[in-house]
């Protein structure tokens, strides 16, 4: 498939695994030989072995400095007993991926733009041994917002009172009136 605003195709690697509704909105290649694409559901990183896409909701930070891209992409945490009545999902920061572009993309504009979108709420929660910021995010393509806790590098989740604070936190969160509370377009 040509994309409609480039010569370039679409790298076979990811042929078949777009969804009905997501189009390729940018691209670019970075000089380690990966093509990053956007879409309104994420950021695909493609190589000659694998596609994989990374929701615009699963990225705590974005940067461009120096023709370096860096994403810190967020990892789930494991609760084990600690189960979230109200759909809080708890992550902390991953490995950043960098990216180094031989030239300025429409890619990093649209990362930044998608990133600061998909979130509607958000407030910072300091607390003794813990901390982190209560988010709510837009998730493309489905209805209402996504409750996350992104925990500071060093915060103990199990600090004691540190989650029903953050489950607090989204609730009040979520009882501001919120602009557009569907899926990011």
């Amino acid at each position: 498939m040509k994309l409609p605003w480039r010569r370039e195709s679409v790298p076979p690697t990811l042929a078949g695994r777009l969804e009905s509704d997501e189009l390729i909105t940018a691209m670019a290649r970075a000089d380690d030989g990966h093509t990053l694409l956007t879409t309104r559901r994420g950021l695909w990183v493609v190589d000659d072995e694998r596609a994989q896409r990374l929701g615009w909701e699963r990225i705590a930070k974005a940067r461009l400095e120096l023709g370096v891209l860096t994403l810190v992409p967020l990892e789930d945490v494991d609760l084990d007993d600690a189960i979230t009545e109200d759909d809080l999902s708890v992550v902390r920061d991953g490995r950043p991926w960098e990216f180094r572009l031989g030239k300025p993309a429409k890619v990093t504009d649209q990362v930044h733009t998608r990133v600061r979108r998909s979130v509607a709420a958000s407030r910072y929660l300091p607390w003794p041994r813990a901390g982190g910021w209560v988010a709510l995010r837009r998730v493309p393509g489905r209805d209402g917002l996504l409750g996350q806790l992104r925990l500071d590098a060093s915060a103990d989740m199990f600090a004691p009172g540190f989650l029903s604070a953050a489950h607090l936190v989204a609730t009040e969160l979520r009882r501001t009136p919120a602009m557009g509370t569907t899926g990011v377009d």
